[in-house]
């Protein structure tokens, strides 16, 4: 019984062994190899497994390595210049040789007129016995603080206070718009915290006094504006720093 069982076991280990040795693992992995290309989505590979000749393998896989290398070759461009990071920039110029003119402003450096303040800065403070004195060529510091105070009343009382600062009459000598005489006219005028009475030139949208807005080829000019003023230096009020009417 032992002895059979022997000769059972050996003839199957036997043709196992042989038929194992005698299968070759090139022919497998060229099929795997053909399986994968007939598959695949990739263009060109399909048409090399499916040659029937050399010929037509030959021309399928130059044609896939040339395509490949030019697909290579442009992605390789994109990515060189996307971390080059270029900048178009288009640029158009309109040519309008007439245009509105700039608005100009201009202010006289000190907030008020030091002849027309003084006397009534010594009423007020005598009158409220904030001060006692007479002297009205000069100011003094504790007359100074009281000129914000005195002129928010007056502002507030609906008086005018354009006395008290330097009129455009008295600093105007000569105006000048493409060699055309400018008045005042021509002008606006607002009063500013820092600097008293301010005018602007060219800023009225209407037709007032004759005044409209002035344009660079107005009188066949090409948009100069020239202002001669007198600033009236001696009549500031130096003790006055700038923002004290804020």
């Amino acid at each position: 019984m032992q002895k059979r069982a022997n000769n059972y076991v050996t003839p199957i280990v036997s043709i196992t062994r042989e038929a194992w040795k005698s299968e070759s693992p090139r022919p497998r992995r060229r099929s795997i190899i053909r399986e994968f290309a007939l598959t695949t989505s990739t263009h060109g590979l399909p048409s090399i497994a499916r040659s029937q000749s050399k010929h037509n393998c030959i021309f399928w896989s130059v044609s896939c390595v040339v395509f490949i290398g030019i697909m290579i070759f442009f992605v390789t461009q994109t990515i060189i210049n996307y971390f080059q990071y270029p900048t178009q920039i288009t640029v158009s110029i309109g040519v309008e040789r007439s245009q509105i003119f700039p608005a100009v402003t201009f202010c006289n450096y000190s907030p008020g007129r030091f002849d027309h303040m003084i006397g009534l800065i010594l009423n007020y403070t005598n009158s409220y016995n904030l001060t006692n004195t007479n002297d009205t060529m000069i100011y003094t510091a504790d007359e100074v603080v009281f000129i914000e105070q005195l002129l928010r009343e007056k502002l507030n009382a609906g008086e005018s206070v354009d006395y008290y600062f330097f009129s455009l009459d008295v600093m105007l000598i000569n105006c000048l718009y493409n060699n055309e005489t400018c008045t005042a006219d021509d002008f606006i005028s607002f009063l500013s915290s820092m600097h008293g009475r301010c005018f602007t030139f060219n800023a009225k949208t209407k037709n007032v006094n004759g005044s409209y807005l002035r344009r660079t080829s107005d009188n066949g000019g090409s948009g100069k504006l020239q202002l001669r003023l007198y600033a009236q230096s001696h009549l500031y009020v130096s003790i006055i720093s700038e923002g004290l009417f804020q």
